[in-house]
């Protein structure tokens, strides 16, 4: 019996053991499990932000390749105007160098037949009279002093001619020189314009080229560039509500103001009225009073009941000039100088993006839609007030950095991309005065845009047509 509850322990022990061993085998399991899953997690963690670090690499680098394609674009049109403009100076010179030509033939011809006229007239001469002895023979061989006088004055004719000949062939021969030189020099230009125009045709065909290139650049990046354009798109229409915004404000605080004005005129008005009626009812007690009174103190009464009149027709032609000076400075000053406008920069200069809504012309499906014009400039570039104005506001939005907005009377002109500015709002701005400087993006080589909108009110205007 005592064997079997020894056999019966050691089996219970082994049994105790097992399941210890299977307990500690399972709490292992668990701890490496939670190890494991803490290390996927971390993981996973730097995986999504490399990635998204990655995304954000692509869209800087399709903005850079984008912004790049535009400049192209704005190279290559610049270089296209300049080629038809060699084309067209090309063109004058060589109708100026057919002009010379043509009047080098007439020249020649009348040069030659001037030789030709005075070499038979003097060979005559010459061939009738041997040396200064034969002309006094001449003379005095005559018949009569009459035909001697006649002889004389003869000889001195036709040494005038002779002289008048000389400076005629001279005149002629110094014209046909001065035609040769224009033609020598007009050739020299020519063949420097199409020097030029070999340059310029090399460079555009350089350019065309870098622009294959970009395009094929970012077709492959389809995503991204989608993505990029979804941003600007966004960004350009958070500038339109603002703008948009900050307009309705001014016009409801105008109103406002104006309501103000036109209750302050009523109130005053009223009290004008007032003062005159209480003015009348002083009067007819005056003359009530004046009734009992000898009839030498009525005249000076009725002398001072005209008196008040003329103050209330005194004032008004100062309200009305005050109006019409008001109305010509909103209306007359800045639209007047449509197409003469300072242009919204110094020094030189690219429109990367035109005003308007157009399709891409290197990018197939692609539509633009610009408020204003995108202006290119060195970096270090400013931007300037295009005319005299106010700075109605200030104010940063995401994608266009500080961004200044001067009212010109009716019209406004918004200054966007800007990194230190030199105004405030409520700054009275000259014509030329600076604003401040173009934002340079470090992350693409300190590309320096402006962007630069033009509007009446609410409604967006093309700056090409009134900036130059």
């Amino acid at each position: 019996m005592k064997q079997c509850c020894r056999i019966g322990s050691v089996f219970l022990m082994i049994i105790v053991m097992l399941l210890s061993a299977v307990d500690m085998s399972a709490a292992r399991k668990r701890t490496r499990s939670v190890s494991s899953v803490k290390q996927e997690q971390k993981a996973n963690a730097q995986a999504i932000k490399k990635t998204s670090q990655q995304l954000d690499e692509n869209a800087k680098a399709t903005s850079r390749t984008l912004n790049a394609l535009n400049t192209l674009g704005a190279e290559i049109r610049q270089q296209n105007d300049s080629i038809a403009s060699i084309n067209h100076q090309i063109d004058s010179i060589d109708s100026a160098m057919k002009h010379i030509n043509d009047s080098i033939v007439t020249l020649d011809g009348k040069l030659n037949a001037l030789r030709d006229s005075y070499a038979r007239s003097v060979t005559r001469i010459r061939n009738s009279q041997q040396g200064s002895m034969d002309k006094l023979a001449f003379i005095f061989s005559a018949e009569s002093f009459t035909q001697a006088y006649r002889r004389f004055r003869y000889l001195g004719e036709f040494s005038k001619w002779r002289k008048r000949r000389n400076d005629e062939i001279k005149a002629v021969q110094a014209r046909l020189e001065k035609q040769r030189d224009e033609l020598t020099r007009l050739q020299g230009v020519k063949s420097g314009m199409l020097t030029r125009m070999n340059v310029a045709r090399n460079d555009l065909e350089k350019k065309q080229n870098e622009t294959s290139a970009l395009v094929a650049k970012l077709k492959k990046e389809g995503a991204s560039l989608k993505k990029v354009l979804r941003q600007k798109e966004a960004q350009a229409r958070a500038l339109d509500n603002e703008l948009d915004r900050l307009i309705a404000e001014e016009q409801r605080r105008q109103a406002e103001e104006e309501k103000r004005r036109q209750a302050e005129e009523k109130r005053k008005e009223q009290e004008r009225l007032l003062a005159e009626e209480n003015a009348r009812k002083k009067q007819q007690q005056k003359e009530q009073e004046a009734k009992a009174a000898p009839a030498k103190a009525e005249q000076p009464e009725r002398k001072a009941v005209a008196q008040p009149k003329p103050a209330s027709t005194a004032a008004k032609p100062a309200t009305n000039y005050a109006m019409a000076e008001t109305s010509r400075k909103l209306t007359g000053s800045f639209e007047s100088n449509k197409g003469r406008l300072l242009f919204p920069v110094n020094g030189k200069y690219k429109i990367v993006r035109p005003f308007g809504r157009h399709k891409h012309p290197d990018l197939p499906h692609v539509t633009t839609d610009n408020g204003g014009i995108d202006i290119e400039v060195p970096a270090g570039g400013t931007a300037r007030a295009v005319f005299d104005g106010t700075v109605s506001e200030v104010f940063r939005l995401l994608g266009y950095n500080t961004i200044v907005m001067v009212r010109h009377g009716k019209y406004l002109t918004i200054y966007a991309n800007l990194s230190n500015i030199n105004v405030k709002k409520g700054d009275a701005l000259k014509q030329g005065q600076t604003i401040g400087t173009i934002y340079s993006d470090p992350d693409d080589g300190n590309r320096s845009i402006l962007h630069f909108e033009l509007r009446q009110e609410k409604q967006k205007l093309n700056p090409t047509a009134w900036v130059r």
